[in-house]
């Protein structure tokens, strides 16, 4: 059975390009902020007042679920927080997406090439195919994506590059899994399109 966590990391949301936004160019993400370990929509509501709007969030295929958003206005700041099903509404996993996104933790963020995947990884990686709902989630093989600093997993999600027209065939699909030295996953030039904190 996949762990609920490792499904999450899975998940799809529609991308919407656009112009980088003004501001800082990135913001730091680690383990605590701005979400820690036995958070729960009571916590983030205290802490960020408005800013923290409970609303439905995009799931797999389509669906909507109970969550909440962090700075639901602004994309260089929105984090999307899904809630574990107990009673107390307590953070399971945050996800950040979005091409305008600028929360990094180890140097990893939206449009993250594979190289910057490996380097944070410390070993080698797996990824799914791409094009299908659960496609292009990054394996971490034990490296320390898989227990980050400070106690949570890193999840990613990969696509193929945006400047790829023609992506190889066999990148492609369920079942398709490829290993970071592959050729035909370099070809594709895949980058990071979801990120991902869970906390084990």
């Amino acid at each position: 059975m996949i762990h609920r966590a490792i499904l999450l990391a899975l998940l799809t949301v529609p991308l919407v390009a656009a112009a980088p936004a003004k501001g800082p160019a990135t913001r730091p993400l680690t383990c605590a902020v701005p979400v820690q370990k036995g958070d729960t929509a009571a916590s983030l509501k205290k802490r960020y007042g408005t800013q923290a709007r409970a609303m439905k969030i995009h799931a797999a295929e389509g669906e909507m679920v109970d969550g909440m958003a962090l700075w639901p206005n602004d994309p260089a700041r929105r984090i999307d927080v899904f809630f574990s099903e107990n009673p107390g509404k307590r953070v399971e996993t945050i996800r950040i997406t979005g091409d305008k996104s600028r929360w990094r933790i180890g140097g990893l963020g939206i449009g993250s090439n594979l190289d910057a995947v490996l380097k944070a990884n410390g070993r080698p990686v797996r990824v799914g195919g791409f094009g299908w709902d659960y496609g292009g989630g990054v394996d971490p093989r034990g490296g320390k994506l898989a227990k980050w600093p400070g106690g949570c997993r890193i999840g990613l999600v990969m696509d193929i590059g945006p400047d790829v027209a023609n992506p190889p065939d066999n990148v492609m699909g369920d079942g398709v899994s490829m290993g970071s030295n592959s050729q035909a996953l370099r070809a594709a030039r895949p980058v990071v399109t979801k990120v991902f904190i869970s906390w084990p």
